[in-house]
């Protein structure tokens, strides 16, 4: 169930000119094996020049029952003209096990304080670096305006690579509908796993599908609703 909860956060993956998306709330189904394992929710909103962004994961049926696995992710952070700048981020994992944080603060535009696993730690950054929740507005927003896939992401107490490339378009019917799609793939160092991404221009590029393979194991999170 872990890999459930966190392919299903990836599921909603910085250029200084990108244009911040508007707000919006959206619902998605995940599934493994063909089986509904559980459901997302992930919400944007601004007030006054400041922005949330929140995804909620959770098991449901049996799954819930087992683990009761929930996952929340949160960035928050300023916008300033057309560009979001995170400045705080949590992803907190809960279960019937466990407990696990990893929240970090941008404490000036390129040093980072945080935890996790318990574990403090700092970090000079270059100017521009995201946390992981922050990537996914700005690619939906690099997809708008045709600008690279390529950033530097806070993750896990580390300065890490993301790089992602579009490998075209495509039709895809989904719980919320069908959808004509722009379809990005993230590169992995390891071909034991891959990530593909459908986003929907008609929906300000929100993420329609996104597919996680890794060990044998697929897991898709599809959207059931938008507004």
């Amino acid at each position: 169930m872990k890999r459930l909860i966190v392919a299903a956060s990836l599921a909603l993956w910085v250029s200084a000119g990108a244009a911040a998306p508007t707000a919006f709330q959206a619902n998605y189904t995940v599934t493994a094996k063909g089986i509904e394992m559980g459901t997302m929710s992930a919400s944007l909103r601004y007030d006054g020049d400041a922005y949330t962004y929140q995804k909620l994961t959770k098991a449901n049926g049996l799954a819930a029952l087992l683990s009761g696995d929930t996952l929340t992710e949160r960035s928050t952070g300023t916008k300033k003209a057309d560009t979001l700048i995170p400045e705080h981020y949590l992803h907190h994992h809960q279960n019937k096990r466990k407990d696990k944080k990893d929240q970090l603060s941008f404490t000036s535009p390129t040093k980072v304080e945080g935890t996790f696993d318990g574990n403090a730690y700092q970090l000079n950054v270059p100017k521009g670096t995201l946390d992981i929740a922050a990537l996914e507005l700005h690619v939906m927003d690099a997809l708008a305006t045709n600008k690279p896939l390529n950033y530097q992401v806070v993750s896990k107490g580390k300065l890490q690579d993301y790089r992602l490339r579009k490998t075209g378009k495509e039709t895809l019917e989904v719980p919320a509908g069908t959808y004509e799609c722009e379809k990005v793939e993230v590169i992995h160092n390891s071909k034991e796993r891959q990530t593909t991404l459908w986003l929907a221009p008609s929906l300000n590029y929100a993420i329609v599908q996104v597919r996680h393979a890794e060990e044998g194991e697929i897991i898709e999170t599809r959207l059931s609703q938008y507004r």
